[in-house]
């Protein structure tokens, strides 16, 4: 509900509480690292927290290499801050990529932890693969634009690598840049990232860790890259909406699953994991059922929002996609069509179907608190329209 969309998502992930109920700056009710910390765990951060201060000072007993702020203008120049006592100190380290600076943060921690017996819940949020899609050294050249293939949803003209691009229903594209370059840049981000997320990894192993540490993996929505002609991250399109969460560890069985969750289930999933009571306000799922094959999935249907106009809601199969300043809508057949670009609204076939998503939207709008007085909750942060 803010022009900065990863705001939100990080509140909701904290908070265990969905879109219209999650606080922005996460100043009430009791936080996920929170539950750790008081259960006795040491709790640590490096990367982007975009959520107050406050709010971070409460979830973590220690800090290094710590982004307040929203996109990182510069992966070269990120204003960065410690913790030192009850406060969080700035400080710079120019001319380190972030990625780097994050990783050597959370491998330093988890050396530190090598033959202590004390439990430790390690959170680090990268700003890569955000804009600007700059990576460093041989990542600049690793991927080859001409071999580049464009996904079948991208349109011809889109803009991407840099501006907005909102709404929806092809709308927001504009005429456009190095289409196939930009997508070389983001892949070699990409792939840098990986090559740090590795050392993490490693470290785990090394120090002592593998046997003990369950490791979540988790990224909050994807950037269009001129998919439907639209840029950023500002739809709900599932190329924008739909996110990866990958669980691994000791218990954890090696398969896929389908289910329908939200970030915020990951609160109740890994407060039951480590046998940790839930706090009563927390809204989210837990997917431990799901896990371990008990369960296909804790919901039948995903309700996403963008803004004051954009609503979506899908089960399995079938996405109804809707706006509300026109009422026009678009169906999906997801399992089939997967790129979104076959709209079935208009097929006499499909009439039952958007009927029924059409009132399961009315129902979600409903039972997430999807109100006009939601929407316009300011929590400090400029509205903009389409």
């Amino acid at each position: 509900m803010t022009p900065a969309t990863c705001l939100p998502c990080r509140a909701m992930l904290m908070s265990g509480k969905p879109l219209f109920r999650a606080p922005l700056q996460l100043d009430s009710g009791t936080l996920m690292p929170e539950v750790f910390r008081r259960a006795g765990y040491r709790t640590f951060a490096t990367g982007k927290w975009h959520n107050g201060q406050n709010s971070f000072l409460k979830c973590f007993n220690e800090a290094e290499a710590v982004f307040f702020g929203g996109a990182a203008r510069d992966h070269y120049q990120v204003p960065l801050h410690y913790r030192e006592g009850d406060r969080m100190v700035p400080y710079e380290v120019p001319g380190v990529f972030s990625t780097v600076l994050f990783a050597d943060a959370a491998v330093s921690f988890l050396k530190k932890q090598q033959g202590s017996d004390q439990p430790f819940f390690c959170y680090v949020p990268f700003t890569s693969p955000h804009a600007p899609f700059v990576p460093p050294g041989e990542y600049a050249t690793m991927y080859d634009p001409e071999e580049i293939t464009l996904p079948p949803n991208f349109q011809k003209g889109a803009r991407i690598g840099g501006g907005v691009g909102r709404g929806g229903f092809g709308r927001g594209g504009v005429s456009g840049r190095g289409r196939a370059q930009n997508y070389a840049s983001y892949y070699g981000m990409i792939t840098h990232l990986d090559h740090h997320i590795g050392r993490i990894l490693e470290a785990i192993r090394q120090y002592g860790h593998s046997d003990d540490t369950l490791i979540v993996f988790a990224s909050d929505h994807g950037l269009s890259m001129g998919s439907h002609g639209l840029n950023g991250k500002h739809n709900a399109y599932e190329h924008s909406s739909r996110s990866i969460i990958t669980l691994s560890g000791p218990g954890i069985p090696k398969k896929k699953s389908s289910a329908l969750v939200y970030l915020y289930d990951l609160y109740p999933t890994l407060c039951e994991l480590a046998g940790l009571k839930l706090p009563e306000e927390v809204e989210g799922l837990s997917l431990v059922d799901c896990i371990h094959g008990r369960k296909d999935s804790p919901r039948d249907y995903l309700f996403t929002a963008y803004m004051q106009n954009e609503r979506a809601i899908r089960d399995q199969q079938y996405k109804l996609f809707a706006r509300l300043d026109d009422g026009s809508h678009q169906l999906f057949d997801l399992r089939n069509d997967p790129h979104e670009l076959n709209d079935l609204s208009q097929k006499a076939s499909s009439r039952d179907i958007v009927k029924r998503l059409q009132s399961e939207l009315v129902k979600a709008r409903e039972a997430y608190g999807d109100t006009p007085e939601a929407v316009q909750r300011g929590d400090g942060f400029r509205r903009r329209r389409f």
